[in-house]
């Protein structure tokens, strides 16, 4: 498939896509109708991707989890079970992108950030194969940290150490809490994320444990969860809020959930997805490659501004691309 929209295309490696921006409950003065068209409208904040999420977590809890009952003791048989379905879980979503992206190629170079692909023959990775090693990390190390932290979410429902807060016995106000909970946990999640991200960023700790995932300069499906363990244990510690705020298990769930798919748009190397000739999805991937791309920008989600609060926002411009200079250099000032 020829890439479209060639006026915007780079002559040699990149495909250049219109700047990044951030969602528009970050506008200032509020802008309510484009609010609005944001929440509601197709692609927005809840179809297609939040929609589909939680539809994942409703099938996993509904048809893939025990009887919360069941799990008020560790054993190694429903754990087990967890860990399984997670892997499997994973190995379609992140398989399945890789499939239709990387080895048939169905989009060809459509659309794609860049033309380099991904690193074979290559010293820096477990294998010498950048997937090989982004499969390793992501299924003996991610999928097990996430599923430890699924296992005590069902473990402190189930004893009565999670799902505390007394809201009263009013059914209405329980699933109202319930959903404003779902509701904000992509806020959550990228609140959370750039706090996180940006510790894993300072000196010590981007040397002895984030440079692992930053081999990944050319990103594809597998990489969003090539981590370090200690990454991981921080990464998915998102979860740790819903623990002090959520009545049921479910968004805890929800919230692993997100922190293991939601990357998922932001690691395909792509701007968009095409269907047929003419549908163009926009997944969103941009934010997060730009930050893969220069390091020191971008460090949450295009959801929640804090990017844009604490300087660190960049829209893939020359502008940016010159106030990020401009920054370094006086950051190497200031330590030299």
């Amino acid at each position: 498939m020829p890439d479209a929209n060639p006026q915007n295309k780079s002559t040699e490696k990149e495909w250049s896509p219109e700047p990044a921006t951030l969602a528009p409950i970050n506008s200032w003065p509020p802008r309510p109708l484009k609010l609005f068209k944001w929440l509601f409208g197709f692609p927005g904040f809840l179809w297609p991707e939040n929609i589909l999420l939680l539809g994942i977590t409703l099938i996993t809890w509904i048809f893939l989890t025990p009887d919360l009952n069941t799990m008020s003791t560790f054993e190694v048989w429903w754990i087990a079970l967890l860990l399984a379905r997670n892997i499997a879980l994973i190995l379609i979503l992140y398989g399945g992108a890789h499939l239709y992206f990387y080895v048939y190629k169905l989009q060809s170079n459509s659309f794609k950030f860049t033309k380099q692909p991904l690193a074979t023959d290559s010293s820096r990775f477990l294998f010498k194969s950048q997937v090989l090693d982004n499969m390793f990390h992501t299924l003996v190390i991610g999928v097990p940290v996430f599923t430890g932290y699924e296992a005590i979410t069902y473990w402190g429902f189930a004893n009565g150490y999670l799902g505390f807060i007394d809201l009263g016995t009013n059914p209405v106000v329980f699933w109202c809490w319930f959903s404003l909970l779902l509701l904000v946990a992509p806020m959550i999640h990228s609140i959370v994320f750039y706090f996180v991200h940006r510790l894993l960023h300072t000196r010590s700790l981007y040397k002895s444990v984030h440079s692992l995932h930053h081999r990944n300069v050319v990103v594809g499906p597998w990489s969003v969860l090539d981590m370090h363990l200690v990454e991981h244990v921080l990464y998915f510690s998102t979860v740790v809020v819903q623990w002090l705020l959520a009545l049921h298990p479910v968004n805890a769930l929800f919230q692993i959930h997100i922190a293991a798919i939601y990357p998922l748009t932001g690691h395909l190397g792509y701007e968009k997805l095409t269907i047929g000739d003419k549908e163009k999805y926009d997944v969103g991937g941009y934010f997060h490659y730009l930050h893969h791309k220069f390091f020191e920008c971008n460090y949450g989600t295009g959801v929640v501004g804090l990017d844009k609060l604490f300087g660190t926002f960049h829209d893939g411009s020359k502008a940016s691309q010159a106030t990020l200079r401009d920054q370094i250099r006086a950051k190497r000032k200031a330590t030299a």
